[in-house]
């Protein structure tokens, strides 16, 4: 089945997805929808990562085995956090608008007794974590009697967080006859024993394509000191001119400090944590959604519960523990087909764990070094451009202020307007340029920019920004990749990471800037090359010494040796 409109869904359901603009399935919904249409009576076991579509996958079904005259509970999906119970409750809220079905989410830091009223009114799904879940059927304020399915959404994570009990408890509560859809990203021991345990006639469904991780991400490592990490960070926002992105930390302390750093910087900042009333974490989601601020500062919490589909970046301020989690975090860019980066800081002796993870997630981390300040300050040149460009439109109108200000030109001179207006540009574009010293990265480990040469240069009429289009355009860099260019009358310099000159110097030989026949090769390290050669011909002597010498060197020193030897033997 290609389309939705393909499968035998309610017509309230076609018309919901239809006007959200779901049209064509995705893999994983592609498999499992049929499969829990077409077996009732089936318990299900769908391994599935986040980001392909599961909710759907779960949730369309869900909805068509609800009874809508039947006011009590016949479906109940359990997840791990607050942050994906309300994602899961949205969702399924926004396709079952027409259905008449009544849906409700259940989860800590909500009022309980709110929530006991929302069940009272005849609630048909619930969507709850697993410790509220059983706070409500302790105080029997939810009844499962006439439960039908079961959802158990991201139930490897639940189990890690230490949830087993507390689903125990639900699944052993829940009649016989219901129906489990266990949904994980891994299979783990504890997966195998809850199959096993409350599961029969067990049908089983995985995508072929792992999305381990989306080919829309651009995944790189930055070898930093950790006590350069936040100055760091603040020159990858700067190098950015539309950053929108999750700095991940481990702990919640970690994470109130990089806010405070950041927001001291003048940035427009915000952090999640799992400690957080959940009305200010709602608050805060919403802000972030909105883009009343463009940076979250969270730790893992926010990794399955933010659905944004338009985020630009993902820093991870360490090596997450484990390669799931940096592959939910990671995913939280690169949506929607638009493309994302990620970067994670790494100490100059992780190198290996860098390796590991690239190994386990079956994926590969470019090197990215720190922007310097002379790619931050091209970056906000972009944007002077396009202030100035609007400034000079022929259809603006111009207010009594503007007026007011051109009367100044029969007051001062054209250079001290221009000296002004320099000033003013600099107060407005760059106040909030990061000064930092980062000289100290470079000396923990990171690989030093290389440089390539293009025999182009101010003689042949191209100007740096001209070599810096052209570069960002024809070799696919990001503004931080370019750590300088330099451009001379017949040559032009062009400092990139080393992990992207074989790329670049193709892409350049392709595609060159001028059509009249130039070089473009990668600079050598001189001094390098002529010690190479001394230590070369060094080489080549002591074989010929050999040979001559019947394969013995003789030297003073191993002369003197023998001489040594040859008396203490005495």
């Amino acid at each position: 089945m290609n389309t939705f409109t393909e499968m035998p869904l309610m017509p309230a359901i076609k018309k919901s997805l239809n006007s959200l603009g779901f049209t064509t399935p995705t893999e994983i919904q592609a498999k499992v929808i049929p499969l829990l249409l077409e077996n009732p009576k089936s318990d299900v076991h769908a391994q599935a990562q986040t980001g392909t579509g599961k909710t759907l996958a779960f949730g369309i079904p869900l909805l068509q085995a609800i009874d809508p005259s039947k006011k009590a509970v016949q479906g109940l999906v359990i997840a791990p956090t607050r942050e994906l119970v309300l994602q899961i409750y949205e969702s399924l809220k926004d396709v079952s608008r027409e259905s008449g079905i009544i849906i409700e989410p259940i989860y800590g830091g909500m009022s309980i007794d709110r929530q006991v009223a929302s069940i009272k009114r005849g609630a048909q799904i619930i969507i709850g974590t697993p410790g509220r879940l059983n706070d409500h059927l302790r105080r029997k304020t939810l009844v499962l009697n006439s439960l039908k399915i079961l959802v158990l959404d991201e139930a490897d994570i639940m189990l890690d967080m230490g949830f087993k009990e507390e689903i125990d408890i639900i699944l052993n509560q829940a009649p016989k006859d219901r129906q489990i859809w266990l949904f994980s990203a891994t299979v783990g021991a504890g997966i195998k024993q809850l199959i096993i345990s409350h599961m029969q006639n067990v049908l089983t469904v995985k995508a072929e394509k792992k999305g381990v991780v989306s080919t829309q991400v651009q995944q790189y490592y930055c070898v930093v000191p950790m006590r350069e990490r936040i100055d760091a960070i603040a020159r990858f926002i700067e190098a950015a001119p539309n950053f929108y992105g999750i700095i991940f930390c481990q702990t919640k302390v970690l994470t109130n400090e990089v806010m405070e750093i950041l927001l001291a910087k003048g940035f427009k900042v915000n952090s999640l944590h799992g400690d957080m009333k959940q009305s200010l974490r709602n608050q805060v989601i919403k802000g972030f959604k909105h883009q009343d601020f463009n940076i979250l500062v969270a730790t893992d919490v926010a990794a399955r519960g933010i659905d944004v589909s338009n985020l630009t970046h993902v820093i991870n301020f360490t090596v997450p523990r484990e390669h799931e989690s940096y592959i939910h975090r990671i995913g939280r860019t690169g949506r929607a087909g638009k493309e994302g980066i990620a970067i994670t800081f790494i100490a100059p002796s992780e190198f290996s764990r860098i390796r590991r993870l690239q190994a386990a997630a079956h994926t590969t981390l470019q090197e990215i070094a720190v922007p310097t300040l002379e790619t931050i300050i091209g970056t906000k040149m972009g944007a002077v451009s396009d202030f100035i460009e609007q400034a000079k439109k022929p259809d603006r109108k111009l207010t009594k202020v503007h007026k007011a200000i051109q009367e100044l030109t029969t007051t001062f001179s054209q250079d001290e307007i221009h000296s002004a207006l320099i000033l003013a540009l600099e107060e407005k574009f760059f106040k909030d340029v990061i000064h930092e010293d980062m000289s100290k990265v470079k000396a923990h480990g990171a690989v030093s920019p290389q440089e390539i040469c293009m025999e182009l240069g101010r003689d042949d009429g191209f100007s740096e920004d001209e070599v810096r289009n052209y570069l960002l355009l024809t070799c696919g860099l990001q503004p931080q990749e370019l750590h300088k260019v330099r451009v001379l009358n017949k040559k032009s310099f062009i400092s990139i990471p080393e992990s992207r000159l074989q790329d670049c110097l193709k892409a350049m030989r392709e595609k060159p800037l001028a059509k009249i026949r130039h070089k473009i090769y990668l600079v050598e390290d001189k001094p390098r090359d002529r010690d190479e050669r001394r230590s070369g011909q060094r080489k080549e002597t002591d074989r010929f010494d050999k040979r001559r010498e019947g394969g013995k060197r003789h030297d003073k020193d191993s002369s003197k040796k023998r001489h040594r030897g040859q008396g203490r033997r005495r």
